[in-house]
Parts: C-alpha cells; sequence; structure tokens
C-alpha cells in the first residue's frame, strides 16, 4: 500500500516563504528575505546616487559577486544539514539556488542595459571574449537547473532530474573561473569563494558518519586552505606572471589582516566548531553556563568572520583609531557574559528576547560592514543600546545579575556609536 502525495496548495506553488500546505515557514521566510536584502540594498543605493560615477558599472560588479556567493551558499547546504543535524534546512536549498540564478539574470541584464541594449555588440562580446562566454555558459546552466527546480519538472524528469541537477558542480567551476577572470586583479574574493566550494566539495568525499567528526573536518579546513593557496598562486603565476613565491609569503604576513587562505581557514575552523558545538549539547557541559557563554561568543565570532571573509571592511565601520582585534575580543567577551546571563534566566520568554539581542547584536556589524554604511551602524548600535536597556529593565525583578550584564554590552554599542559622529 502506497501512501498518497499531500496535497500541495495553490499559494505554495509560487510562494517561496510557505510550505506544501500554504502555511508561513519561518525557514524558508527569513532566508527569502535574507535573499532579498542584496537587491534591496542595491536599489537604495541606485535610488540616492550612491554608486559612483559608473552606476551600472558598479551594479552589475555586485550583481556578480552575489550570484557567485549565493550560488556557493547553494552548495553549502547539505553540510548544513549534517553538521547541524537539522534535515529541514535542505528546504530552502532549491530557493537559494534560484535567487543565484536571479542574480546571475539580473548581472546579464545590466551587462546589456550598459552596452545600450546592442544585442548583437552583446552577442559578439559573449562570443569573442572568453571570460564572458564562460560566464554566459554558467548563468545558462543555473537558468535550467532553477527552471527545472518544480515539483512538476521533478516528477517529469524522474531519476533524470538528479543527474541534470549534479550539473551544478559543473557550473560552479565555470562560474568561479569567470569570478576570477573579471576579478582581474585583486581575486581575494573569487580566491576566498574557490576555498569555500573546494571544502564544500571534499566535505562529499567524507564517508558518512565521519562527515561530522572534529579530525576530518580539521583536515578539511586545511585541504581547503591548501585549495584556496593554490588557486592564487595558479592565478598569479600563470594569469599574471607574479612571483608565486610573493603570493605565498603575503598569505603568511597577517600584519595587515588575514588572506584569502586565511579566511578560508577560519571558515573551515568554524565549521569544525559548529560541529563541536552541536555534540556538546547533548553532553552534561550542554546543561551548564560554559556551554551557554561558549555558544553566544561563538556566534558573534562566526558573524564578524563571516563578513570579513566576504570582503567587507570593518575599519570602515568602527570609530576612528580603534583596533579591529580589540572590538573584536571585547564582543566576544561581553556575548559570553551575556551567555552567562542566559543561564541565570529561566522562563523561556526571556531566554528569547535575550536571544533575540543577541541575534541583532551579531547582525549589526555584518550588516555594517556589508553596506559599508556607518549610518547604518550608527543607528545599529543606537538600537542596541536601547533594547539591551530595556531588556535590563524588565530583567531586573527576574534577575538582577542578568540584568546587570546586560550594562556592559550596551556600554560598548554606545563607545561604537559615539564614536562615529
Amino acid at each position: 500500500m502506497t501512501t498518497a502525495r499531500p496535497h500541495l496548495h495553490p499559494i505554495a506553488e509560487w510562494a517561496p516563504w510557505t510550505d506544501r500546505r500554504g502555511r508561513l515557514h519561518p525557514l524558508r521566510a527569513v532566508v527569502f528575505t535574507l535573499l532579498l536584502l542584496p537587491a534591496a540594498w542595491l536599489a537604495a543605493r541606485s535610488a540616492l546616487d550612491m554608486l559612483g560615477a559608473r552606476p551600472l558599472h558598479a551594479a552589475i560588479h555586485v550583481t556578480g559577486y552575489w550570484a557567485a556567493w549565493i550560488f556557493m551558499a547553494s552548495l553549502v547546504v547539505s553540510p548544513a544539514k549534517a553538521l547541524l543535524a537539522a534535515p529541514n534546512i535542505v528546504v530552502v536549498r532549491r530557493m537559494i539556488g534560484v535567487a543565484a540564478a536571479c542574480y546571475a539574470g539580473l548581472h546579464l541584464l545590466l551587462y546589456v542595459t550598459d552596452q545600450n541594449w546592442r544585442l548583437l555588440v552583446v552577442a559578439t562580446e559573449i562570443a569573442v571574449r572568453a571570460y564572458l562566454t564562460i560566464g554566459f555558459v554558467a548563468l545558462l546552466g543555473l537558468a535550467a537547473l532553477a527552471v527545472t527546480s518544480t515539483d512538476g519538472w521533478v516528477k517529469r524528469l524522474g531519476r533524470n532530474w538528479k543527474r541534470l541537477h549534479k550539473l551544478a558542480y559543473g557550473f560552479a567551476v565555470l562560474a568561479l573561473i569567470h569570478f576570477f577572470l573579471q576579478s582581474k586583479a585583486d581575486v581575494s574574493q573569487a580566491t576566498v569563494a574557490a576555498g569555500v566550494f573546494a571544502w564544500a566539495m571534499t566535505w562529499r568525499l567524507l564517508p558518512a558518519g565521519r562527515d561530522r567528526g572534529p579530525v576530518p573536518l580539521l583536515g578539511l579546513a586545511v585541504a581547503a586552505t591548501a585549495a584556496a593557496t593554490l588557486f592564487e598562486w595558479a592565478w598569479y603565476r600563470f594569469g599574471t606572471h607574479v612571483d608565486p613565491l610573493r603570493v605565498l609569503r603575503g598569505e603568511l604576513d597577517v600584519s595587515f589582516g588575514l588572506r584569502p587562505a586565511g579566511m578560508v581557514l577560519m571558515l573551515g575552523l568554524l565549521a569544525a566548531g559548529v560541529s563541536e558545538l552541536r555534540g556538546l549539547a547533548q553532553t552534561r557541559f550542554g546543561a551548564g553556563p560554559g556551554f551557554a557563554m561558549l555558544v553566544y561568543a561563538f556566534g558573534v565570532l562566526a558573524a564578524d568572520l563571516t563578513g570579513l571573509s566576504l570582503g567587507w571592511s570593518m575599519e570602515e565601520i568602527l570609530p576612528e583609531g580603534a583596533s579591529v582585534t580589540a572590538v573584536m575580543l571585547a564582543w566576544v567577551l561581553l556575548f559570553a557574559l551575556l551567555g552567562l546571563a542566559r543561564h541565570r534566566l529561566r522562563g523561556m520568554w526571556q531566554r528569547h528576547l535575550l536571544d533575540a539581542l543577541w541575534v541583532g547584536a551579531a547582525l549589526m556589524p555584518v550588516l555594517a560592514m556589508g553596506t559599508e554604511s556607518r549610518e547604518v551602524e550608527l543607528y545599529g548600535a543606537a538600537s542596541l543600546v536601547a533594547g539591551a536597556l530595556l531588556l535590563a529593565t524588565s530583567l531586573w525583578t527576574v534577575s538582577r545579575g542578568a540584568a546587570v550584564m546586560l550594562v556592559p554590552l550596551a556600554g560598548l554599542a554606545a563607545y561604537q556609536a559615539f564614536g562615529l559622529f
């Protein structure tokens, strides 16, 4: 006896924020909103004339950048499902892949607009310029995968559907080659993206069960770092004829911040850390204050390192003369204190409020770095100060210790806010 397939609500066929019954799906809604943010911010900057002397040229690069990174994000969904032990996370993979195709399509559309819609010129450029040819093939592949991602196409293609969508790995390679060729002199971001791709592909080679172990994940981080270094070396050696030893020395010199290979290593270590936290949560330590402190501190560190790995500058959003390392360390320590405050609370709604403050504070510098806007940082810091003080006031009667622990966090946010004037 076969089980009847659940009825697919008509709204669920096109609304990305609903489940199969047409009800709001929180994870889908959050991911959909995050995927819209780059386009919304680009539209806002365009409306405010903030894209520089060549707005179309800037918009072309921004959409291409996000198409590449969202494509990489779609390949990381399966590893995230295993590392977080959250099988339901795969429901957003299709949405992320379609979003990558949409940004790639917008990337091409803006390029055509920049050429004044002279389609013959566009076609000629694509045919004679290798990096445009490679990018166009990758775009066609992404479009084909997006069109055939619906339930209807899954049913029509049957077993061939998986074979078709495994071509995504090949299209990702083409997209990365286009990324490198388009980046020209500075291939830092392309190198980080290539390292993430190497990590995601190598993870798929790990035996089931060992894909969550600390030793394989640490080895995976080192392997992805080596691959990123090799990609960067190959580019400068064969693409620009720069001495590859200079590249290697540059990777080892962290006096001006982490280089691309270092970013890949940090991301790999963060993935290993997530797996370890998931394992610790199931032990006696997971019920203690140390675990809450570790999770809160790890969360803000992961947010900052992810923003930095995307090529965003933290110096742009800090007060003049402030040390990036010192500020990051202060945030980590204060969030560890916030984790201790959460452990002291017993009411779930109080813990949820503290979690919301934690998420908002972690996202604040990431948004500010991504938008390169001190105004965003200023308003975010001011909101954080207000939220921390209001929450401290409401928690005073519940746990004075937890309430007091919110004050240093508000103080640090206030320091950043006032320092930006």
